[in-house]
């Protein structure tokens, strides 16, 4: 062997030059993308995008109508998206971050409950995650389902009559 040291890399040709010469591997960061709670944002893409990964549903969601991900926030939280062609080569990757959303929302804690209204200009209840269930339910729930039978023409107290199917 001439007397010379022969380096051998269990790594393929470019990594092996890498890991030779000690250059770290780039790393592919996701895009931030923040976006308010109940809101949608449109995300225009180069290429027709054939499939999106979320990682977490519940916090984010998503649809595609052509070149368009329509980007739906669900719930306060952090998650990624991954948008591919269909050939399976990666178009883009977001890390998205939903906050509590609107200019107009106030979200009030009193002795270790939350409370949240949406001020424009007036305030009204709304009801969003972490919310004092109990409370919406009583000052909310219960006007709103009382609210929707008189619309429905039941006096208080009734109870809406099951829905029929007409028969053959």
């Amino acid at each position: 062997m001439d007397g010379k040291k022969m380096f051998r890399s269990r790594l393929p040709g470019p990594l092996a030059a890498l890991a030779l010469f000690g250059a770290p591997l780039a790393a592919h960061a996701a895009e931030p993308i923040v976006i308010r709670s109940d809101q949608s944002q449109i995300i225009t893409m180069a290429r027709q995008p054939a499939t999106v990964v979320v990682g977490n549903p519940s916090i984010a969601d998503v649809t595609i109508q052509g070149l368009n991900v329509f980007l739906h926030a669900r719930s306060y939280g952090t998650t990624n998206i991954i948008i591919l062609d269909d050939a399976g080569k990666q178009l883009a990757d977001y890390e998205v971050t939903v906050m509590l959303g609107g200019s107009n929302n106030l979200a009030m804690f009193k002795g270790g409950l939350q409370y949240t209204y949406v001020c424009a200009p007036d305030c009204e209840v709304s009801l969003h995650v972490g919310d004092d269930l109990d409370w919406f339910n009583k000052l909310v729930a219960g006007e709103m389902k009382t609210k929707n039978s008189l619309a429905m023409g039941q006096k208080g107290g009734e109870t809406a009559a099951p829905a029929t199917t007409p028969s053959q």
